[in-house]
């Protein structure tokens, strides 16, 4: 039996580790690309190739200087706390994804109309 199967995807000393890395900078990096290139119908340097390759230059960029910031941002909004003092229960990234749709849904059935002020 080979033990390779047996561990997790994603341990730090696991062999897979820098693949699965480089699958998710490559697949994220050619998901904004298309959503540029594709959805969005914008004209980039190098078509979609080209984005892809700045998508990727850019995740690494911000990956390499801004990882730890983030991390303890993205922690800070999950459990909300002061020190050892924990202000609230409530997760601050669904509320925030939460309210961001309901308001969303209701402008897209009120069919994007701008206010008359």
């Amino acid at each position: 039996m080979n033990i390779l199967f047996a561990l997790p995807l994603a341990l730090p000393s696991s062999p897979w580790t820098i693949l699965v890395d480089i699958l998710f900078f490559g697949g994220i990096s050619a998901l904004f690309a298309w959503y540029f290139f594709v959805y969005l119908r914008k004209d980039l340097l190098g078509g979609f190739w080209g984005a892809v390759f700045v998508a990727g230059i850019g995740a690494l960029i911000l990956f390499a200087t801004f990882q730890t910031i983030i991390r303890e941002v993205i922690m800070w909004l999950m459990s909300p706390r002061i020190g050892t003092v924990q202000l609230s229960n409530v997760n601050l990234i669904a509320i925030s994804i939460g309210a961001y749709l309901a308001l969303y849904i209701m402008n897209q059935i009120n069919h994007n109309k701008e206010r008359r002020d």
